[in-house]
């Protein structure tokens, strides 16, 4: 009891501690951490005194607008609004002091963008869990995607969530500046958007998993993954899940699926996990590994070499949950 009241405490006193020189150098010092050597970039004290006067003289001014890109993830169109160096900083300084206090206020089964967490970590936690339990806990499995989730994030209740964990109005208008300098939703490519992102859904998670016989969720983003021993809790899941989302704005997609996990695989940030069997890749992540070796085999380019190193760790965790693992597709490894 007392941990929960802790948990549900609101903190304040905290714009005085956003507000200084050391924190905007530690700010510096995350936006670095990120990014290769060669896009780094270092400041002096006095700049960062010069843009610490900038942020309590007019922090919206310091935000600015985001500049937009476009990108293809999969075939799938995304619009990244990308922030300027200085309302980076401004936006991490802030962060730096407050996220602590938002990810207490995340569920555990939460993977996406969280420290320590990710999606390998859900993949094996998720594995282990079917694997032991494919005829009890795990017999059944609900899996449901939000559609243009990050578009449809309403900013009134994201602040609402925020107002529950902060008092200092400071701070709260410091986020609602941060929120309000992009168009619509909630914008991709911020510093803690997807820290906000997994916020705005924690009660989602909270509200399925009240009924004792829904046994265990993963969720990464708004993917969702719900298991039990039973299929009427679950299709009472979907019934609740249809209007939480819509009184918030969004909407699940039309491929939501309720099966038994002994007869189709589970599917989770690019694995498949199936009783009984070996884990396997998505064929479509399968080909386009592939796709990057065959080019290779066929002269060096910088692009196709990137490309395979950044899925290099899902071809790891498949070679350690199994050996030798299965492919889909027939591919052995």
């Amino acid at each position: 009891m007392e941990k929960e009241s802790e948990t549900m405490k609101r903190h304040g006193y905290l714009y005085e501690k956003v507000m200084t020189v050391e924190n905007v150098m530690k700010a510096v010092d995350a936006y670095n951490a990120k990014r290769p050597v060669a896009l780094r970039r270092e400041i002096s004290r006095e700049y960062a005194q010069r843009l610490l006067d900038d942020m309590k003289r007019d922090f919206a001014g310091v935000v600015g607008k985001p500049r937009r890109k476009v990108i293809f993830d999969g075939g799938k169109r995304r619009e990244l609004q990308i922030p300027s160096f200085k309302s980076s900083i401004a936006q991490l300084a802030l962060w730096n002091i407050c996220g602590a206090f938002v990810e207490r206020r995340i569920h555990s089964r939460s993977y996406s963008s969280r420290l320590g967490m990710g999606g390998h970590k859900a993949f094996r936690e998720c594995s282990h869990f079917v694997r032991r339990n494919w005829k009890g806990k795990a017999k059944y499995c609900f899996y449901f995607d939000i559609a243009k989730y990050y578009r449809h994030i309403d900013r009134r209740i994201m602040m609402d969530r925020l107002a529950t964990i902060f008092k200092d109005k400071n701070i709260l208008e410091l986020f609602r500046i941060v929120l309000d300098s992009a168009d619509e939703g909630l914008p991709i490519g911020y510093p803690f958007s997807h820290a906000l992102a997994n916020l705005y859904l924690t009660p989602l998670y909270h509200l399925v998993m009240s009924d004792g016989k829904v046994s265990r969720g993963v969720v990464y983003m708004d993917n969702h993954l719900f298991f039990s021993k039973w299929k009427k809790p679950l299709f009472r899941a979907r019934d609740a899940v249809v209007n939480w989302l819509a009184g918030v704005g969004c909407a699940m997609k039309r491929d939501w699926q309720i099966f038994p996990t002994a007869a189709r695989a589970v599917r989770i940030c690019g694995f498949g996990i199936r009783a009984g069997m070996s884990a396997r890749l998505y064929r479509r992540l399968w080909r386009r590994i592939m796709r990057n070796l065959d080019a290779l085999a066929h002269g060096f380019a910088l692009a196709n070499y990137l490309s395979l190193m950044s899925r290099k760790g899902w071809l790891m965790a498949i070679h350690k949950q199994n050996t030798p693992a299965i492919i889909t597709g027939g591919c052995p490894w």
